[in-house]
Parts: C-alpha cells; sequence; structure tokens
C-alpha cells in the first residue's frame, strides 16, 4: 500500500505568484543614450501610465535641476533623480514601483513629450508638457509596445 503524502498533494494547490509587471521581461528594452536631464526642467503632466488603481501615478510634476541631479515635486512626493547611466535615472526618496531606476524610453525632438519605464515593467509612464498631440501619443505607444509593454493596459490619467 502506498501512502500519500499530504504535502505534496497540497503543492500543486499553491496559487502562481502574482506579478505586477506591465512587460514582457524578454522583450528587447533600451534607454536613450544622447539624452539631457537638463532639458526636463518645468512643468510635466502625466497622460497615461500603467497603473491597477487611481486617476494618476505621478499626476503632475515640477523638475528642476540640482548639482545632484533632478529634483523632482509631484504627486507621490519630492525625490532626487540621480544619473544612473545613459538615459537612465535612479529616484531618490520614492518608494516601491516608483522607486526603480526610471529609464528614458522616448522623448521628442522639443523634448514635449516623455516616455519612461522600467526594465521589470513595474512602471512605465507618458508624460507631457502641455495638451499632447495625437502624433506623439502615437509615438509613445509605438515605443511602449516595442519595449515589450502591453499597452492594452496603458491607462489615460484623469487629473
Amino acid at each position: 500500500m502506498h501512502r500519500v503524502i499530504p504535502a505534496l498533494l497540497l503543492a500543486g494547490c499553491t496559487a502562481a505568484p502574482v506579478t505586477t509587471a506591465y512587460r514582457d521581461a524578454s522583450a528587447p528594452i533600451s534607454s536613450i543614450a544622447l539624452f539631457d536631464a537638463s532639458r526636463l526642467e518645468g512643468e510635466w503632466r502625466e497622460v497615461a501610465s500603467f497603473r491597477d488603481s487611481g486617476a494618476c501615478l505621478i499626476c503632475r510634476a515640477r523638475f528642476s535641476a540640482g548639482a545632484e541631479g533632478l529634483a523632482m515635486e509631484s504627486g507621490p512626493g519630492r525625490a532626487m533623480l540621480k544619473p544612473a547611466g545613459p538615459g537612465r535615472m535612479a529616484p531618490v526618496g520614492l518608494k516601491g514601483r516608483l522607486g526603480e531606476p526610471w529609464w528614458v524610453l522616448w522623448v521628442d525632438a522639443d523634448y514635449r513629450t516623455l516616455v519612461i519605464g522600467t526594465p521589470s515593467g513595474e512602471f512605465g509612464a507618458v508624460l507631457d508638457r502641455g495638451e499632447i498631440g495625437a502624433d506623439r501619443l502615437k509615438a509613445a505607444r509605438e515605443i511602449l509596445g516595442w519595449a515589450g509593454y502591453d499597452v492594452a493596459r496603458l491607462k489615460p490619467a484623469r487629473l
């Protein structure tokens, strides 16, 4: 007679780990090598982001250049975005998914629209200085899709 070990039976019943990633981690992702962080100075508003709930993730942000990087005041709080490589910024002062290094995935030539994300896919957002044009929003969605983000899960901000 065979004895069944209950622990082995229960092992197959455990739930798969819940992931909050919004991108396929096996997809290629890159940051903008010639990104100029000082050109972000000023007011920005969130156009869309990957989030489970709420009206916005970053909402509105004000960037100002400092000796250590970019100071940011926004909905999630104050942070310092320190250079962390070409087109990459490490937020100091933010927690959770916003605390991961931000990669600049795309910025238009006039620095009006900014697409940021993380390799883990836990965070991604589209920011704009004013009213985003349809062409720039389309480009932002295409860049996010190319980087492996599930753009069907991209939610417009409601400020």
